[in-house]
């Protein structure tokens, strides 16, 4: 004897189940262009001059930077927040008035930090030196940028130390060196 069934189409659990799967990836499409206009894209810089433009002026900080044979002593003070900057080496004329020294987050550009140096009291050995102060020390790892304008650039990675150094950017030549 043959069985027929008797159910409807929708009491079934096979036509459910093959309808999931489309209506499951149109929904996956639709969250993502969510997200995607809700965020934006940290990771480009974009400028009224253009990508291009600021990439070359970046390159030539830092060409500038190792020319100069600039390097710089960061140090933090994680409990207070206080920031000091000492330049160990380099030979430019005269120590510019205030350098900026900026925290980037690696993914999420509302997250980065600018602080504001000041000019200090020369070391003891009589380095130049910079401070300024953290409203909110950072925790985990940044990008350091040190720089005065667009004249150079000195960066480094940070990972919560209270010290680091900062150097110029490893510059490739057009041959992969």
């Amino acid at each position: 004897m043959i069985r027929e069934d008797t159910q409807p189409w929708y009491r079934q659990f096979w036509p459910w189940f093959i309808i999931a799967l489309p209506a499951a990836s149109v929904i996956a499409g639709l969250t993502t262009v969510w997200i995607s206009m809700q965020t934006t894209d940290s990771l480009v810089i974009a400028s009224d001059d253009g990508i291009q433009v600021v990439a070359e002026r970046r390159v030539s900080a830092e060409q500038l930077a190792q020319e100069l044979n600039l390097a710089a002593l960061l140090e933090v003070n994680l409990d207070s927040g206080a920031v000091q900057v000492a330049m160990r080496s380099g030979d430019f004329g005269t120590a510019p008035a205030a350098l900026e020294l900026e925290f980037s987050h690696p993914a999420f550009a509302d997250r980065d930090h600018l602080v504001t140096l000041h000019r200090a009291l020369p070391d003891a050995v009589g380095n130049p030196v910079w401070s300024g102060h953290f409203v909110d020390v950072p925790d985990g790892r940044w990008y350091v940028t040190l720089k005065s304008g667009d004249e150079w650039r000195l960066s480094g990675e940070w990972r919560g130390e209270p010290r680091m150094t900062l150097r110029p950017a490893e510059t490739r030549h057009d041959d992969g060196r």
